[in-house]
């Protein structure tokens, strides 16, 4: 029922986007507003008044990216974004930009009830560039992109994070991270777990640069990380990385980081890094991942609660997960686990790499479905449980026409 009434909103919105961009081509004009790729749709359509384009002020400050304080007596408009403010109304000559005056000219008209405001007025004081196609009748808003200083400056953030990694000096690492970033702490802990073990290396085969302004910077990168040293385990791995840089202090600092896909770069090398164990804990941790795939096939919650770590970060979060997955009626799964190595044996913890394969139904049909996981381990009362979760290396679902 809930994929069934998602698919009917999703549907309702795509009809109402239509309906919207049909608004805005009639009432006697077509003319059009496309910023950075997409349309931007009006609740009044846009005018062409001694040739220069008005559009409804509040939709094109929102998707500008100001907040708004709107004066309905006085029309005043004070318009604030990370990057500028504006005051103007109609009846003024001159409009508040950053707390200077610069004139208007026109550009905020009251046209049939509706505060209306000059496109490309707007669009230049925010810092973008702005393109008229007088024949398609389309008003183009893109983001200015950065000088070759700029780009260098940025890019060179990246560089620095790149040399503390290969010196693996962890306080290098975090002093490119901006002091207010909401990933700085995992990122502290990963890197000096990872420079604790192993020595990676990360190449760039793609920088480029989403979005750029005087307060942020977004890059886009595919980047290479692979291990050239250490005993302990990293798997070789091509990432698309995402990165959201401010600044502090007038330099660019990394604020997030967000990885949008990864792919192993030897899905059969990772095997050989299988490390030699005792017998007794090798097999105790070839019972426990063997249970673990055996509950899920069960839908026993209970059986599946028992290998894990109880009350380990996370541990909610599995288990309501998983049984709101056994509670599917709609869906079942099958788990078979192919193979498993031990990668990492320290004390009391321990690294798990598995392969399992998948047959997952839903609707009556069946998906098969491959997947190489990494499992932290840890022993509780002298036994192996897996932490909640699992770092999923590698997935691959086979579509393929029988």
């Amino acid at each position: 029922m809930k994929r069934l009434i998602s698919v009917v909103l999703a549907i309702i919105v795509v009809f109402a986007s239509l309906a919207g961009t049909a608004s805005a081509a009639s009432g006697g004009t077509d003319i059009k507003v496309k910023l950075n790729g997409e349309w931007v749709i009006f609740p009044t359509p846009p005018v062409l008044l001694n040739g220069k384009t008005y559009v409804e002020f509040r939709t094109l400050f929102t998707n500008l990216g100001y907040t708004i304080d709107y004066n309905a007596s006085t029309k005043l408009i004070k318009a604030k974004s990370a990057v500028r403010s504006i005051e103007m109304k109609p009846s003024g000559t001159t409009a508040l930009v950053d707390g200077k005056k610069v004139p208007v000219n026109g550009e905020m008209r009251l046209l049939n009830g509706r505060t209306m405001v000059g496109v490309r007025f707007i669009a230049t004081l925010s810092d973008k560039t702005v393109n008229w196609d007088g024949v398609k009748k389309i008003v183009t808003i893109a983001d200015k992109g950065p000088t070759a200083q700029q780009q260098a400056e940025v890019f060179g953030v990246l560089d620095k994070l790149t040399a503390a990694e290969n010196a693996q000096d962890a306080a290098a690492y975090m002093a490119v991270f901006h002091s207010e970033s909401p990933v700085r702490d995992l990122i502290r802990e990963s890197v000096q777990e990872t420079f604790a073990k192993v020595h990676t290396k990360t190449t760039f085969s793609e920088k480029t640069i989403d979005s750029y302004s005087s307060v942020e910077a977004v890059v886009y990168t595919v980047e290479q990380s692979v291990k050239v040293g250490g005993n302990g385990f990293f798997a070789d791995v091509e990432n698309e990385m995402l990165y959201t840089l401010h600044k502090e202090n007038g330099k660019w600092a990394i604020y997030d980081a967000e990885q949008l896909s990864h792919q192993l770069l030897d899905l059969d090398g990772i095997w050989k890094e299988e490390i030699t164990a005792p017998d007794a804990d090798k097999s105790a941790i070839s019972a426990l991942i063997a249970a673990n795939a055996a509950a899920v096939n069960a839908k026993d919650l209970n059986a599946y609660k028992a290998t894990l770590v109880p009350g380990a970060e996370g541990y909610e979060e599995d288990v309501a997960s998983m049984d709101e997955l056994f509670k599917d009626t709609e869906t079942s799964l099958k788990m078979n686990l192919e193979k498993n190595a031990i990668v990492e044996l320290n004390g009391d913890k321990g690294l798990l790499l598995t392969l399992h394969t998948f047959e997952v139904t839903i609707g009556g049909e069946m998906m098969p479905v491959k997947s190489i996981n990494l499992y932290n381990l840890q022993k509780v009362d002298n036994k192996w449980l897996l932490m909640p979760g699992s770092n999923e290396l590698y997935n691959d679902m086979d579509e393929s026409e029988e």
